[in-house]
């Protein structure tokens, strides 16, 4: 059989915390579970899946609470998730956040893809995704993680902010209806991948750290800045979006950064002689080529990076630009 991977305790640590605030004893749960209640008291520790799973399977039927995914989930913000929390801490916009926690989600979790896409009315979609499809005893651990990933938004949405629909992977269950952010929340379950929808223009907005703010933030000042030419501003907000989440952002989503319309962009980079693919391929290359000159990541996850359908797809697409593949190029730097 395989063995599932490690995973950071820290991603158990938000649970420690609210039952030592009801002074509940954890100790039953971390035996059942074979855990040193240090490694997770501490924040400093590594456990397989199998036992996240039996951990939070146990608690849950041993306290009653099939809601404590849910409800533990909503405690969870950056500063709580360690090592993977640090890396988002350096991000100044709520895209910068989101490409962090999808690149090491993506890059370190097994089975486990992460990823942003386009919606059909100004909304991006923040979706999770875990392989096999359904798998009964992940069903807490996915509450709980979604509604961190919620909380990822929250960071310029508010704590009163929540999705109008979320979906999960998981089985129906009606343990939600106990957390009251979510009983006006269109839930369903048993969909493709787990995730939510927000406005797209939330993606550039500031990020502030330490306590959620109590309401959204509406200004947007500096994000579209009257002094920069079209192609000045297109170049500043793809190299903003491109990459977050696997995006390669369409002209719709562009526009709607912008305040206008499809048609009204299409026209402006025709009278400044441009094209919205011209740019756009432009980004994703030297996107493309920071990313195989500094990180580790392979051709195949840069390709994923950059919004390719697939390797393929990428190493044409870099060929074409460049006259080498991306592995050529990566031995001569």
């Amino acid at each position: 059989m395989k063995a599932l991977p490690l995973i950071h305790t820290s991603w158990l640590k938000p649970f420690a915390d609210y039952f030592a605030k009801r002074k509940v004893s954890l100790r039953p749960y971390y035996e059942a579970a074979q855990i040193e209640a240090k490694l997770v008291t501490s924040g400093e520790g590594w456990i397989t899946k199998l036992q996240l799973y039996r951990f939070l399977n146990k608690l849950a039927k041993g306290e009653k609470m099939p809601e404590v995914g849910f409800l533990v989930g909503e405690t969870i913000t950056p500063d709580k998730l360690g090592l993977l929390g640090q890396e988002m801490a350096q991000a100044e916009t709520l895209a910068g956040v989101i490409q962090a926690f999808c690149r090491l989600i993506n890059r370190h979790v097994e089975e486990n893809r992460c990823w942003l896409e386009e919606g059909d009315g100004g909304e991006v979609w923040f979706s999770n995704q875990k392989s096999p499809t359904f798998i009964a005893d992940r069903a807490i651990a996915d509450h709980a993680g979604l509604m961190s990933m919620v909380n990822l938004v929250r960071l310029v949405g508010g704590t009163s902010w929540y999705p109008e629909r979320i979906t999960f992977q998981t089985s129906p269950t009606t343990a939600y209806r106990k957390i009251p952010g979510l009983k006006n929340v269109e839930l369903q379950f048993e969909q493709p991948a787990s995730g939510f929808s927000f406005p797209a223009n939330w993606l550039l907005r500031p990020i502030r750290f330490g306590d959620l703010p109590t309401s959204i933030e509406t200004s947007s000042a500096g994000l579209l800045d009257t002094d920069e030419s079209i192609v000045e501003k297109l170049n500043r907000l793809l190299r903003e979006i491109v990459g977050v989440g696997g995006m390669a952002p369409t002209i719709r989503l562009m526009a709607e950064l912008c305040a206008t319309s499809p048609r009204t962009l299409h026209r402006r980079l025709e009278e400044s002689g441009n094209s919205y693919r011209d740019l756009l391929d432009e980004v994703r290359l030297d996107q493309a080529k920071l990313l195989l000159q500094d990180s580790g990541l392979s051709v195949k996850e840069v390709a994923f990076e950059m919004g390719y359908s697939g390797s393929n797809n990428f190493i044409r697409a870099f060929r074409r630009q460049t006259n080498l593949s991306p592995t050529a190029y990566r031995r001569q730097i």
